[in-house]
């Protein structure tokens, strides 16, 4: 298991009151990105947040929760972080978390929480022209991450293969709640085929199926070495993420929905998942995920950030995570510049300073 460091801590070692970062200004808007897609994820999807330092740099993060995110940011968020100093965005996210701790623990107040806390990461980085992965790690970046690609139909599904990716994922809400455990492993045969041995396949039922749906379909797929289930049942059902996991053939993966480090503790210590997805964007924002590796490493959880693709995810995966994979980017979100093509080699970092990001013209 990779040890994980944080060179953060060595970077910087600030005993002058006046070399403290210092926030002047925190902004937030919700861009408008076609094709979106029409549900909460539009409604109350992705808000980009500047924060700009004393100094005058920069910094863009984005994060979820819509107009009330975004409210969430001018109002309490604003409150807290606003001329006050830090040392680093950990110890700004340790006051963030606090301040809202009495109604933010989940939902809304995270997914604002992550958007400023990478904004204040962008910031901090650009500060010292070093990019985020510098900051996590002393080795050199890799050239290109594992990806998988997430397919939503059997043409994706094709292409995805012909295209030469490592692994897919296939989405299988499309299949409803009750789905025929037959359609779904002629499904897995023929992806399995086309793919061949060695390249993984992942499910994804997006919290539509029940405990007895999923044993009887993991039962019937895991002769082709599935390598996780995710979000079978709803994120609240954790005694049922807690029996899945004990019981199923194949691993069960979840996390999406879950925030702050605490939404992850308790995760490892019901032995609910033996996959964490977390959003970046969503849980609490890079000074999350960090947390989350170390709780993965603690107890032997694998760590596959939703999106991981895009630029936010990518510099922790490729500084803390062991076996490195990253899923694709969506393909509607066009609100920010920096977000790498896939290749037939896997996704490759950003090597500007910061995260590699700045706002799209059309934003």
């Amino acid at each position: 298991m990779r040890l994980i460091r944080l060179r953060i801590y060595r970077v910087l070692d600030i005993t002058k009151k006046d070399t403290l970062m210092r926030i002047k200004r925190l902004t937030a808007w919700q861009p408008v990105c076609e094709g979106a897609p029409q549900d909460w994820r539009n409604t109350l999807g992705q808000i980009l947040v500047e924060v700009e330092l004393s100094t005058g740099t920069i910094g863009l993060g984005v994060g979820g929760g819509g107009n009330a995110g975004i409210h969430v940011i001018e109002s309490v968020l604003s409150e807290c972080l606003l001329h006050n100093a830090y040392d680093h965005p950990t110890e700004a996210h340790a006051a963030m978390v606090a301040h809202t701790s009495f109604y933010g623990r989940k939902g809304i107040v995270p997914m604002a929480i992550s958007g400023v806390d990478l904004a204040i990461w962008d910031a901090f980085a650009k500060e010292q022209n070093l990019s985020v992965f510098a900051l996590l790690s002393d080795e050199e970046p890799p050239e290109f991450l594992p990806m998988y690609q997430t397919v939503f139909d059997d043409h994706e599904a094709s292409a995805a293969v012909e295209d030469g990716k490592q692994a897919v994922k296939l989405h299988v809400e499309r299949y409803g709640d009750k789905p025929d455990p037959a359609e779904i492993k002629s499904l897995v045969r023929a992806t399995r085929d086309k793919l061949g041995t060695g390249k993984s396949i992942m499910l994804d039922a997006f919290g539509r199926w029940n405990v007895e749906t999923t044993l009887e379909i993991a039962r019937d797929i895991a002769e082709f070495d599935i390598d996780w289930i995710e979000e079978p049942v709803g994120p609240e059902a954790l005694e049922d993420y807690t029996f899945l996991n004990a019981n199923s053939p194949i691993p069960i993966a979840g996390g999406e929905h879950e925030y702050l480090k605490e939404g992850f503790e308790d995760l490892a210590a019901r032995r609910a998942v033996s996959v964490f997805q977390p959003d970046i964007n969503w849980c609490g924002g890079l000074t999350t995920l960090i947390d989350i590796y170390k709780i993965a490493a603690e107890h032997g959880i694998r760590v596959v950030p939703h999106r991981g693709s895009e630029p936010y995810s990518l510099p922790a995966i490729a500084a803390l995570d062991p076996a490195p994979l990253a899923e694709s980017a969506r393909s509607w979100f066009t609100a920010i510049r920096g977000i790498a093509k896939p290749t037939r080699d896997g996704a490759k970092l950003n090597d500007g300073p910061g995260f590699g990001v700045s706002v799209a013209r059309s934003t």
